[in-house]
């Protein structure tokens, strides 16, 4: 990257007086309190992003969302995109990880592809992650993607495992103007970190958390906001302190402990009322099928993040509209909708039939006992 180009994304992130104004809130809220910092970090930093368009649209797509509309009008204004559907390390909960196959051959998204999604979407997009099933540093043009959205004023982060040997990339993340960046851990001692993490190396993840903190300091960067998360398992609870003291040790902003998913001998039950505590939307309707696109590597268009196989795409990016009109989409919606519950095919098959929110829909009790493809599962192909 020509050294003019560079100096001009660093002025960008450095001098931006609203990422400022972000960090220091987020540094006057007790450590202790992740979920607030996050909450905080999040909103606030994409209203920096919002335009007159951007919230016009995103009023009548809530309210179409209320009223459960089946073919909404506006567009959707929070994007994932799997930039690259593959994964160094082979944690054992993770599809990828597992190498299981989703029906897409391992593949980088292509740039043009990306181009062309802005071209439909870009103009009313507040928020996008670049990441979902793969490991997104992977992607050796993935500072080039992050710049992309940069320019086009929307909010961008990343989740990553961390694991690359690569200093350029995590200055140039840091310079492109990504907003905020995930990092996963599941221990805090390498033979409890990689019984999750499995090839992972958990020094070498440290290492380039200190050099990420010491590289925004060097360069008086506020973004990207930095997040250590702690996936909790039976195997790891007891070193959610010693995770706690070494996130606040290295200097990173946010620090959250998070339940996991996995297998059951190994996944803490919570009960119910400490689940709608921790995650407020469990057992409400789904909000995903109104207000985000994915894209996945292949250029295939789904509607949330859960789905992983290749044949539960809603459509792919030569056929969708700009508003995500199709029969899929129509039929996910009406589930939600109980004046249309009788209006689903007696055997109607769906992905979102597998759907956890689906099963909690109380008005689709009997329809889900007597359609033989309802039967809920893993769309993820979890375990």
């Amino acid at each position: 990257m020509p050294g003019s180009m560079r100096g001009e994304y660093m002025q960008k992130t450095s001098n931006d007086q609203f990422n400022s104004f972000i960090n220091k809130v987020i540094s006057t809220i007790p450590y202790r309190f992740g979920e607030a910092r996050e909450f905080i970090s999040l909103s606030f930093g994409m209203m920096k992003y919002l335009t007159s368009a951007k919230i016009s649209n995103l009023l009548i797509r809530e309210y179409e969302r209320l009223r459960r509309a089946h073919t909404p009008r506006g567009f959707p204004f929070h994007a994932l995109i799997d930039v690259v559907n593959t994964c160094n390390l082979e944690c054992p909960y993770c599809p990828t990880g597992r190498r299981q196959n989703s029906g897409r051959s391992d593949r980088l998204i292509d740039i043009e592809c990306i181009h062309t999604f802005l071209n439909r979407f870009g103009k009313y997009l507040v928020a996008v992650d670049l990441f979902n099933w793969g490991e997104p540093l992977m992607h050796p043009r993935i500072v080039d993607i992050i710049r992309i959205f940069h320019e086009k004023c929307i909010f961008k982060q990343i989740s990553s495992n961390l694991n690359i040997r690569n200093t350029n990339v995590l200055e140039s993340i840091c310079d492109a103007g990504l907003d905020n960046l995930i990092i996963s851990i599941s221990g805090t001692t390498q033979e409890i970190y990689q019984r999750y993490h499995r090839k992972g190396n958990l020094r070498l993840v440290l290492d380039n958390l200190k050099y990420i903190v010491n590289y925004k300091k060097q360069m008086k960067h506020n973004n990207p906001v930095i997040e250590l998360k702690y996936l909790i398992f039976k195997h790891n609870s007891h070193q959610i302190a010693d995770a706690r003291d070494l996130a606040k040790e290295i200097g990173v902003d946010i620090f959250r402990a998070r339940y996991a998913g996995g297998a059951e001998e190994e996944i803490i039950q919570i009960n119910e009322e400490k689940k709608k505590l921790l995650y407020p939307d469990t057992g409400k309707s789904c909000c995903q099928l109104w207000r985000t696109v994915v894209l996945n590597s292949d250029g295939g268009i789904a509607p949330c993040c859960f789905l992983y196989f290749k044949e539960d795409d809603f459509a792919d990016m030569s056929s969708i509209g700009n508003a995500t009109p199709n029969q899929r989409y129509a039929e996910a919606r009406m589930m939600f909708d109980k004046s249309a519950a009788g209006d689903l095919a007696p055997e109607l098959q769906h992905p979102c039939l597998k759907c956890i929110f689906v099963h909690r829909q109380q008005h689709l009790k009997e329809y889900l006992a007597t359609n033989p493809h309802a039967k809920q599962g893993h769309r993820s192909g979890g375990p």
